[in-house]
């Protein structure tokens, strides 16, 4: 009898080790078999003999240099910057890559962001006007990470950004943390600053590399495309009339050391 207390209570000890650390303590059906789906190579690290440069070959953003900036409502006038929320619809595993690698893009002052942890969403669905961060098993795909911007009238209007936990989940933190900040950047419309794997590493996470250690913070070079993105580009400009009323002016700028300043105006 005290035999089999013992060996149910280890079976129920287990159990819960299971759902909790394995399986990401999952409340839903679909989270669970999430969970069991990644439990059956919860010990294999999915880039182990796999050469990590290879997977910029399925990259679709490889060869596109645009820059693409959220829509204007998100912009502050007045070197306000870019103000984003970023929902974290990660489970509990990838907390501190997120953290860590919002962390630094928020050394940016082109950047205001607001972080929100929402219920983890393995499907990653995406919500307007925001970005969204998600993790999930999406198999032997060829990409380890992947960012998705929409894009209407040359503005980003929504974004997601997913880990692929089939290659990722038990990979060092190092290959972890270039991913995040990579497809963060994306997130935000920087381009790759170079596309070549192999050659010698600039120090920034959208340089592609097969030493992720390397390359695994935003960097100068990438701070600065923001401060030109989102800094200086709107300028409001309000003006009072001799009658009392304003003209309220809202400028796209090009080159902010060419803009003159309004002149108060006569009332005609």
């Amino acid at each position: 009898m005290v035999g089999t207390f013992v060996t149910l209570s280890l079976l129920g000890g287990a159990g819960y080790a299971i759902w909790r650390f394995a399986l990401g303590s999952p409340t839903t059906l679909s989270a669970a078999r999430q969970g069991f789906g990644d439990f059956t190579n919860v010990l294999k690290d999915g880039l182990q003999g796999l050469d990590f440069g290879r997977f910029f070959g399925n990259d679709p953003q490889a060869g596109d240099s645009t820059m693409y900036t959220w829509q204007s409502e998100y912009i502050q006038p007045n070197n306000g910057g870019l103000h984003l929320t970023l929902l974290n619809a990660l489970d509990d595993s990838w907390q501190d890559e997120f953290y860590d690698a919002v962390g630094d893009w928020s050394n940016s002052p082109a950047l205001s962001l607001e972080l929100e942890r929402v219920e983890v969403d393995y499907d990653c669905n995406r919500v307007d006007g925001v970005m969204v961060v998600c993790n999930a098993n999406f198999g032997d795909t060829g990409w380890v990470g992947i960012n998705q911007n929409e894009i209407k009238r040359d503005m980003i209007v929504s974004s997601v950004t997913k880990m692929n936990e089939f290659y990722l989940r038990n990979a060092d933190y190092e290959h972890r943390r270039y991913t995040m900040c990579h497809e963060v950047g994306h997130g935000f419309g920087l381009p790759h600053t170079d596309e070549d794997p192999y050659n010698q590493n600039l120090g920034n996470c959208l340089d592609y590399t097969k030493e992720p250690a390397e390359n695994m913070y935003p960097g100068g070079v990438n701070l600065s495309k923001l401060k030109n993105m989102y800094l200086s580009r709107r300028k409001l400009t309000i003006v009072e009339g001799k009658d009392g009323s304003f003209i309220e002016t809202h400028m796209l700028v090009v080159n902010p050391d060419m803009i003159e300043d309004i002149e108060e105006y006569d009332e005609v």
